[in-house]
């Protein structure tokens, strides 16, 4: 099978988009001929930024390059000039403007974590959107809808989005889980060695993430506190999250700043600190899927986080972690943590079949050998 995997950016580079188009597209070169489509030049409207301008200081609205119709053709344009260059078999892509507007008899996969209605409302960036970027948002996102094959979405909530709010039919749509964008993962038998390592005088937790409010960072602070008063020994490390906004902390929270993965020194401190720690906690008000949850399971490290978005297709409560409301208590937090840690036995389990979810489901081979079957059939 010869597939022709194209994105606006260049899908190599492992920075752009978290990774995920570039672990992606590296694992179908495991099933497959993979054909890169990318670097693509955007195009806007005659006179988009002056419009851009009036309406962010005059209107206080957003006028979004990247939901524009305009663009989007253009993008497709030149997905197709590519495509009369290459024979393939298949064309897949994480993104709707590549693929929205494009002209080829070869089927076309889309394969992404939200679509633009799912998030207004979600995310708060999106609520400045202007009418005119809603209105075009959603006429791009129901062409690439309709132009797809199938639509492949990383969780059962945007799949959702897409039958609900979209109207797309059921059978075009299948859901297949992201895999963790991560170079290495342990092995079992270093995973059972990693679990048995863990201290037993301490609870430790990390908070992973950029985003502090929509991650919920405020929270996290909230319930190691709590934990620490009520005389639990705990720790807890920020790494993503640039703490000097935050007011003075106690010597038991640790904010190590960003640690870029993409290199060996910011890979081996990261995989130290997951092997180290007793629950990844991210908390979140607002989340399209949240891979970080995948690979903290590939150090079998359980996930704490919120029953929102994408989430609930990831952690799977007593399974390889726990979802809370979004009204949770921090008292409730502190419960689950300490009834959890009290019976070491227990959390041994919990964080084995975490690595377990990691090694069956959330990882990239997994993802492609299901998309792979679904592709075959329509090729």
């Amino acid at each position: 099978m010869r597939i022709a995997y194209t994105t606006t950016f260049d899908a190599t580079d492992v920075h752009q988009w978290s990774g995920t188009p570039y672990f992606m597209s590296r694992a179908f070169t495991e099933v497959a001929h993979v054909d890169y489509i990318g670097a693509l030049n955007r195009q806007l409207p005659p006179f988009f930024k002056t419009k851009q301008i009036y309406k962010k200081y005059i209107t206080g609205q957003r006028e979004s390059p990247r939901f524009n119709i305009h663009a989007a053709k253009h993008y497709s344009f030149q997905v197709e000039q590519a495509l009369k260059q290459r024979a393939v078999d298949i064309i897949v892509s994480p993104l709707i403007n590549p693929i929205a507007y494009l002209d080829s008899e070869k089927p076309v996969v889309l394969w992404t974590d939200a679509l633009y209605a799912g998030l207004l409302g979600f995310y708060s960036p999106f609520s400045a959107h202007s009418a005119k970027t809603v209105e075009q948002g959603n006429l791009v996102t129901t062409a690439c809808l309709n132009r797809a094959t199938l639509a492949f979405f990383s969780s059962d909530w945007a799949a959702n989005s897409a039958k609900e709010l979209y109207g797309i039919a059921r059978e075009k749509i299948k859901v297949i889980p992201f895999g963790a964008n991560i170079r290495y993962a342990p092995n079992y038998d270093e995973i059972k060695t990693i679990i048995s390592n863990r201290a037993h005088d301490k609870i430790k937790l990390l908070f992973l993430a950029k985003s502090w409010e929509r991650k919920g960072g405020d929270l996290v602070l909230a319930v190691t506190k709590a934990l620490h008063e009520a005389g639990h020994a705990v720790e807890l490390n920020i790494i993503g999250y640039d703490a000097k906004d935050l007011p003075p902390l106690p010597p038991y929270i640790k904010p190590l700043g960003f640690i870029s993965k993409h290199t060996d020194a910011g890979q081996q401190k990261i995989q130290k600190l997951l092997s180290d720690t007793h629950f990844l906690f991210v908390p979140s008000r607002a989340e399209a899927y949240g891979i970080v949850f995948c690979e903290a399971n590939a150090y079998a490290v359980p996930c704490l986080s919120t029953y929102v978005g994408g989430i609930s297709t990831i952690i799977k409560d007593h399974i390889n972690g726990f979802t809370f409301s979004l009204e949770a208590k921090v008292a409730t937090y502190c419960d689950y943590i300490v009834t959890t840690m009290q019976d070491k036995k227990n959390y041994d389990a919990l964080a084995l079949s975490s690595f377990n979810e990691y090694a069956t489901r959330l990882n990239w081979t997994s993802a492609v050998q299901a998309a792979k079957q679904y592709m075959q059939a329509v090729i």
